[in-house]
């Protein structure tokens, strides 16, 4: 299944911190994902934190997951990273193609915004 990414990357509360920081410039994604634009807003809980180039995307199976994806998506080890992973997706098997997205934080919002319009 491919899934296509619009303008929005967005992320759970716990990780936008890092992002924000820079230690978090990678993300894993279950499946097949699609980016639609290079520059894309990075989002957290309905606001937008900040912008982002996406400069690469690439898919590899969770096996074949390398230790500098695991550093760059700000975490200390391969199996931290895949329990993670299956905490939010559920059951992975080693064989599953996830989508690694990395990206260059551009422009940081001091206050975020609203992505709820009107």
């Amino acid at each position: 299944m491919v899934r296509e990414l619009g303008p929005y990357l967005n992320f759970a509360k716990t990780y936008i911190e890092k992002v924000i920081e820079g230690s978090k410039h990678v993300t894993v994604r279950r499946g097949v994902v699609r980016p639609k634009f290079a520059r894309v807003y990075l989002t957290c809980c309905g606001y937008i934190y900040a912008e982002a180039f996406i400069h690469r995307v690439h898919y590899v199976k969770l096996g074949e997951i390398t230790s500098d994806i695991v550093h760059a998506e700000g975490f200390n080890s391969r199996e931290e990273l895949i329990q993670t992973l299956r905490n939010l997706y559920g059951d992975l098997g080693e064989g599953e193609l996830v989508t690694v997205i990395h990206f260059t934080v551009l422009k940081k919002y001091e206050n975020p915004i609203s992505i709820r319009h009107g």
